[in-house]
């Protein structure tokens, strides 16, 4: 290691030179944050209305479609804890067999749901579902209200392949027993 006496070297900062905080850390913090692999994330501004919007839409359909399915149920933004070094505010998960405990989801979900915003865009398409898919995270699917799109993926092989996008699809989900068929071209209204 070379040492520098008389000023700091001008370097680029690599991922390994800064702290890397656990939920624990993250617990004491003042503010809404991310936290992925130790990085601290910011989670402002707020979401644009029609965000808000599609997450209410698509919360309120897989809510009905899982009233048959007394072990699943759907989350809004929640604190998921995924590892001791990421909790993140998926926009939607749905947990199967969640036992009630604290403040967090600590149960790996079946799926998360992510609505693109220009501020979230790349954490969402690449930094979330490689903590997802390192978990076993089923389905991972992207919403963007923008060019009105639904892009659903399915881990397989540790990977995420894309099964379906479109604006007015449906797909069939399988959650442990249960089975629902989600029609997206609701979400999107008249």
């Amino acid at each position: 290691m070379k040492i520098m006496t008389g000023g700091i070297a001008n370097r680029n900062i690599a991922v390994e030179d800064l702290p890397k905080y656990s939920v624990e850390d993250w617990a004491q913090w003042e503010g809404k944050w991310e936290l992925i692999e130790g990085i601290p994330y910011a989670m402002s501004p707020m979401p644009t209305k029609k965000h808000q919007r599609l997450n209410g839409r698509l919360y309120r359909i897989f809510s009905e479609l899982l009233e048959d399915c007394p072990d699943c149920e759907a989350y809004l933004p929640v604190n998921f804890k995924a590892n001791n070094h990421s909790l993140l505010h998926p926009d939607l998960l749905i947990v199967c067999g969640e036992e009630e405990e604290g403040t967090c989801v600590t149960s790996t979900p079946h799926l998360i749901l992510e609505i693109l915003s220009r501020s979230t865009k790349k954490k969402d398409e690449v930094t979330k579902p490689k903590v997802y898919g390192a978990i076993q995270v089923k389905y991972y699917l992207i919403v963007d209200p923008k060019a009105e799109t639904v892009r659903i993926f399915q881990l397989e092989n540790n990977v995420y392949q894309l099964l379906l996008k479109g604006r007015d699809i449906s797909y069939d989900f399988t959650f442990g027993d249960c089975k629902v068929t989600v029609d997206f071209e609701r979400m999107w209204g008249k």
